[in-house]
């Protein structure tokens, strides 16, 4: 009986103290969530009217019929530094963080990366294969991927995919897609999950071809579609939050499963003109810009379904060969331009839930084969009459800076942007034998520039730490990088407290360094501790020791998430796993 009595005594103050613990009082701001999202020249000319094809790239451009001509009288010829807080960290995880991993960099296709570009010209390396045309390179972690042309479309050889080294530009590999007679150039749509996507589909939607999935670390085929598309390098593809590839194309969009290859749905549409027909994706939705009567609207399809929902009022014109894309914060874009100020406007809408509607539209330059950029203060980049490059409000339009007029002997008509963590802008011009990359501040205030002849679509690309890349003709390949700090994140204790070094390794000091350990778990998710603070330097080589100011109480496994980012855009985190007892926390192995 006695011995009975102990046990029902032990078992009462362990369900006391059980009691006490999920009793414990939880604040609103312990409610934190453990995501790191928290912190992270031949042209085809036609009456009163320009389409624009690279020289060497002549495509058989279509111009959809279903768009009827129009009245002739519309067919006449100081930098921003943005801490890299939490917040912008978690707007920037809506996308694909450090990689570039398709035209655009990333599912919106809005040049927005979470790296640190370089602010002055210093090289990381340069070289590589030669090539005829200069194509889009992708990124992913460490690697990049690019097609570089042998030869001109039309035989084995001519195209391969190659994987080289984003930190040294050494070649990993190389595979040459299979040729099936009368197919076009092999293009690289993106990168996504160890998974690279190429296919010799386009010459302006009149070529289809499988779509092939490579291993990223190896090139070994993955899988090969049995549906056929015909999409092109200018087209792109955007990639779903699980992977898949979603292709839109002249009159076809389709969305493939990304393990295996199958068909997930497609959907017919009715582009304007061949070629550019690309779409964007933003929280699951997907917009195109059609062809209606008497110009343009913007279409949103259901990413789950391929069901056409709604569109946009009609943006009044004829042809259009640029791509929408989408902002941090919802806004769609779209620089509808055909050659002629009448026509030719930078339209921003907002998608309702149950419409798109108009949010505002600026004249603007004429361009083609374009991709633009948003940036995190709340901007938006175009290239405005002059020509010049112009900052414009997000919500309203009105004009935050603009640039100097571009030169006349420089071309701008197809330009491609990107933006780094801190507004930094990076530029090409699209040119060819006037191909040319510059860098401006937030406000656009020149910092640095560099030649690189028939840039085409080879860049800008800003991938993993900040690496810039340019790529032109010949064996002109260029890397750019700055020094950067890298932070190195250990849990060095978890009992009695948490306790947790972060070193700077790399070659210059973090500015702003903010640090946050999150503990959260246990029965009923009843333990939550938080603690987080700000340094303003933390130099090279140094370390700084920082722990949790609660300890932990409660019963049940928990997650320990250490979290760090700085003003450069580098952001580091570290996850272990722990198991609690009272007072007691062992780390799992």
């Amino acid at each position: 009986m006695k011995d009975r009595t102990s046990i029902h005594a032990s078992l009462a103050v362990i369900v006391l103290l059980l009691s006490i613990s999920l009793m414990v009082v939880i604040t609103p701001a312990e409610l934190v969530d453990t995501d790191l999202s928290l912190l992270k020249d031949q042209r085809n000319d036609a009456p009163g009217f320009s389409l624009i094809t690279p020289p060497g790239c002549f495509s058989d451009v279509r111009i959809h019929s279903n768009n009827p001509v129009l009245p002739s009288y519309l067919m006449d010829g100081n930098q921003h530094q943005i801490h890299a807080s939490f917040l912008m960290q978690q707007s920037l995880m809506m996308f694909d963080g450090s990689d570039w991993s398709n035209a655009g960099g990333n599912q919106a296709r809005n040049g927005v990366s979470e790296t640190k570009g370089p602010l002055s010209a210093d090289i990381l390396w340069s070289g590589g294969r030669t090539s005829l045309i200069s194509w889009l390179p992708v990124t992913e972690e460490d690697r990049l991927f690019v097609v570089r042309q042998a030869g001109w479309p039309g035989a084995a050889h001519d195209s391969p995919v190659v994987a080289m080294d984003l930190s040294t530009g050494e070649e990993l590999w190389s595979i040459e897609v299979p040729y099936h007679t009368n197919d076009w150039t092999t293009w690289v749509g993106g990168v996504k999950n160890g998974q690279v996507y190429a296919s010799r589909s386009g010459n302006g939607a009149s070529v289809q071809d499988n779509l092939y999935a490579l291993d990223a670390e190896t090139g070994d085929t993955l899988w090969v579609s049995t549906v056929l598309i015909d999409a092109g390098p200018y087209d792109g593809m955007v990639f779903t939050d699980n992977g898949d590839p979603v292709i839109a194309s002249f009159t076809d969009i389709w969305r493939f499963n990304s393990q295996d290859g199958s068909l997930v749905w497609h959907s017919n549409r009715i582009g304007s003109v061949s070629g550019s027909c690309g779409g964007a994706l933003f929280q699951g939705m997907l917009y195109v810009a059609d062809a209606a009567p008497g110009g343009h609207i913007i279409v949103r399809y259901d990413v789950e379904t391929g069901q056409r929902l709604y569109e946009s009022p009609v943006m009044t014109g004829f042809t259009l060969q640029n791509t929408p894309f989408v902002g941090p914060d919802g806004t769609i874009y779209l620089s509808r331009t055909q050659n002629n100020p009448v026509t030719d406007y930078f339209y921003a809408f907002t998608d309702t839930g149950t419409s798109i509607v108009e949010k505002w539209h600026q004249a603007c330059a004429w361009t083609t084969f374009s991709e633009f950029a948003t940036s995190l203060d709340g901007a938006v980049y175009c290239i405005l009459p002059g020509p010049r490059i112009g900052k414009l409000d997000a919500t309203t339009g009105d004009m935050l800076a603009q640039s100097d007029v571009l030169e006349a002997s420089e071309s701008y008509l197809s330009p491609h942007f990107a933006v780094d963590v801190t507004g930094t802008v990076f530029f090409s011009n699209g040119g060819f034998a006037e191909g040319k990359a510059s860098v401006f501040t937030a406000g656009l205030i020149p910092l640095w520039n560099a030649s690189m002849t028939n840039i085409n679509i080879g860049g800008p690309a800003l991938g993993n730490n900040g690496v810039l890349l340019l790529c032109g003709t010949g064996t002109n390949m260029r890397a750019y990088q700055s020094a950067q700090p890298m932070l190195d994140i250990n849990i060095t204790d978890v009992f009695p407290r948490v306790s947790v070094s972060i070193t700077n390794s790399g070659e210059v000091a973090a500015t702003n360094l903010s640090w946050r350990i999150n503990v959260s778990g246990g029965i009923l998710g009843r333990i939550n501790r938080t603690s987080s603070d700000q340094i303003s330097v933390l130099n090279s080589m140094e370390t700084l020791n920082v722990s949790l100011a609660q300890m932990i109480f409660g019963f049940g496994k928990i997650t320990i998430l250490v979290s760090a980012v700085c003003d450069e855009g580098i952001v580091a985190s570290k996850t272990v796993h722990a198991s609690v007892f009272l007072f007691y926390v062992k780390r799992n192995t």
